[in-house]
């Protein structure tokens, strides 16, 4: 007798039921966004916008390690744990590029040990600074900060160990010049040495010149570069 289409499709629905059912329960969800999963997982596809995932739990804790890695919404995370723990996918497995802090969210900024203008990477404001912390640094921004925390709480990057007072030679004493950690940022007014041993370890300049030492350097007025 031949099978009727309604027992046939629902014969087809059990079949399918019952391969997709497993002791572990049931298997991952295919998803295109969060919205598509439960409230505690995670969309996880390859990339930001579109393509098909599957729904995973999202981690309930993470370990404290630093692995920054740059989420789809444009912000540095610890870790991948800590993206995935708020339902971010992630955009790439280092930290966020930026030109400058227009290319970081609200609570970030663009940070750089060695420049003030060359691209960095999207990195937390600190939420609190340590008080006992009392060394001043010049911003990039040319103000002085209590300590590199407090700079980096006003989104800006160090370029001196100490109060700002010149951008260039031209604003200090003739026996000084401006010096700073970076090349391009303002600095401190320091004294040029007088002389110099005769031996130390070569340096390249912010002027692209190799020296001698850093002394040399110094005696003529030229910064070191921060890689150097």
């Amino acid at each position: 007798m031949p099978m009727h289409l309604s027992t046939l499709c629902a014969l087809c629905s059990l079949t399918f039921l019952l391969a997709c059912d497993t002791s572990a329960g049931r298997i991952d969800q295919a998803c295109s966004s969060n919205s598509d999963c439960a409230s505690n997982e995670l969309c996880a596809t390859g990339l930001c916008e579109g393509g098909i995932g599957s729904c995973i739990e999202r981690p309930s804790t993470c370990e404290d390690v630093e692995n920054p890695v740059c989420g789809c919404d444009g912000r540095t995370y610890q870790a991948e744990c800590f993206a995935s723990r708020e339902g971010v996918r992630l955009a790439t497995n280092q930290a966020c590029i930026c030109e400058d802090n227009g290319g970081c969210v609200d609570d970030q900024f663009c940070a750089l040990d060695d420049s003030c203008g060359n691209p960095g990477t999207c990195l937390p404001r600190p939420e609190s600074c340590d008080p006992s912390d009392t060394q001043e640094v010049c911003g990039c921004d040319g103000v002085t900060y209590p300590n590199e925390c407090n700079a980096f709480q006003s989104a800006s990057r160090v370029s001196a160990l100490d109060a700002c007072d010149c951008a260039t030679n031209d604003d200090c004493g003739q026996s000084q010049f401006c010096n700073a950690i970076t090349c391009d940022g303002p600095g401190r007014c320091e004294e040029r040495p007088a002389g110099c041993p005769p031996e130390g370890p070569t340096v390249t300049g912010c002027d692209g010149v190799r020296y001698d030492s850093a002394c040399v350097s110094a005696a003529l007025g030229v910064r070191v570069r921060p890689d150097s």
